[in-house]
């Protein structure tokens, strides 16, 4: 009986231990389960709150009601500030004035009626208004004659550059200035066109004038192009564009100081790069996207991408988290920094020695980053790619830290989406013209 109590005894304890040894293989898969799961709906809640201030995603995508109302300290009252200096409208010119009436008063404030002349200056009040526009219409008559010898019916052709064309300069420009300049829409620029300006037109012949205008612009379009070419620093961007209702391209614009050009092509890598930058040699200020990387000059990373980086890091938790929010501190501190030497109150030099702290302590948090755990690692591991050109404008004063400048070309270039094909504008002083690729 003993030798059978322990023959069941130690079979007891193998079949226990066989299945505390299943137990912990399951214990185990659970646990790798719960860690793959845990980090799917981490990266599942920071795609859900992606907007854009923590991602490229521009501004239009937020939902309603993510704006914060500021601080009472941080709103701007209404009004003049205190010691603002008045800014009266200017009269126009005497030779401008079409009619005048001289105003004779009757009577004094205290109700006397003896009044006499002074040799004070006037009052001046002038109001300005635009009459009513009249076309002005210039008919070309053809008569017909006939041929004595041959019977035919013969006519004088219209001139060469009447042909086809049905208006004139002065419709084209204001064309362009309303679908081009003021972003306005085809039919509420044509409204305005029929009313305002009293021309018959309809949509059809809108767009053929936008069609008229591209043929003309070609020309300054190369001019511009070699003008962005030859500066010192250009700002390059690119944004979807939906050609039609099917295919989709993507333009992208390169900008500088005194002009932007924009370029529609199918693709987005490379080789449409390549075909934008052309033969430029400045600095180039881009966002981190592969396809600047053909680009072999001295770059600029924009840091409003950077920061918005930097606050998706800070929105996550544990140390990533940490890490997040004191580079986003520091991306603040460098940005305001780099403002007031614009603004004139911070000396270049004086900025560049306050930066050296700086810069070594990003870089210091975005490697330790990238060699800790979690799904953003990664972005810090492609920050720290572009190394060499995060600090671009620390070394130049003539390079902006941000790519702003391009994005908001390409932002007046979406809003001057016309068929697929962008339309001429003009952007403040700066001439920005599009080429189809």
């Amino acid at each position: 009986m003993s030798d059978n109590h322990n023959m069941d005894k130690d079979a007891y304890i193998k079949q226990l231990e066989a299945e505390n040894a299943q137990l912990k293989q399951r214990i185990e898969t659970l646990e790798k389960r719960l860690e793959e799961m845990e980090k799917h709906i981490e990266n599942l809640e920071r795609r859900w709150g992606m907007n854009s201030k923590n991602s490229s995603k521009p501004p239009s995508s937020d939902p309603p009601g993510m704006a914060v109302a500021l601080p009472r300290h941080r709103r701007k009252k209404r009004g003049a500030r205190h010691g603002h200096q008045p800014h009266l409208r200017a009269l126009l010119p005497e030779s401008m004035v079409k009619q005048w009436f001289h105003l004779k008063p009757q009577v004094c404030l205290c109700g006397g009626t003896s009044l006499e002349k002074t040799g004070e200056e006037p009052l001046r009040h002038q109001v300005v208004d635009i009459p009513p526009i009249v076309p002005e219409v210039i008919e070309y008559v053809q008569p017909l004659y006939r041929c004595r010898d041959c019977g035919a019916l013969v006519y004088q052709p219209l001139p060469e550059g009447v042909k086809r064309k049905h208006f004139g300069p002065g419709v084209l420009a204001v064309v362009a200035a309303l679908t081009g300049m003021l972003n306005t829409s085809k039919r509420k620029a044509l409204a305005m066109i029929n009313e305002v300006f009293s021309v018959p037109m309809s949509l059809g012949g809108l767009s053929h004038c936008e069609a008229q205008l591209t043929e003309v612009m070609d020309s300054p379009y190369q001019q511009a192009v070699e003008h962005v070419r030859r500066q010192q620093v250009a700002h390059a961007d690119e944004t979807g564009w939906r050609r039609g209702n099917r295919q989709k391209g993507w333009l992208w614009a390169l900008a500088c100081a005194g002009a932007a050009v924009f370029m529609v092509h199918p693709e987005r890598g490379q080789h449409a790069a390549r075909k934008l930058l052309g033969m430029f040699g400045g600095v180039l200020v881009s966002d981190r996207w592969g396809g600047y990387n053909l680009f072999g000059g001295t770059r600029q990373i924009c840091w409003a991408h950077l920061q918005r980086d930097f606050q998706a890091l800070n929105e996550a938790t544990g140390q990533m988290g940490r890490i997040g929010r004191q580079l986003h501190s520091l991306a603040k501190q460098i940005l305001k920094r780099r403002a007031r030497v614009r603004d004139g109150t911070l000396l270049w030099r004086t900025f560049q020695h306050r930066m050296l702290p700086l810069l070594r302590r990003v870089e210091s948090l975005l490697e330790k980053g990238a060699s800790g755990h979690g799904a953003l690692r990664g972005k810090c591991r492609r920050i720290l790619k572009h190394r060499e050109h995060l600090w671009t404008f620390v070394g130049d004063q003539n390079v902006e830290p941000t790519n702003n400048a391009a994005e908001r070309v390409v932002r007046q270039a979406c809003r001057c989406h016309v068929d697929g094909i962008p339309a001429p504008s003009l952007i403040k002083t700066a001439p920005c013209l599009a080429q189809t690729a």
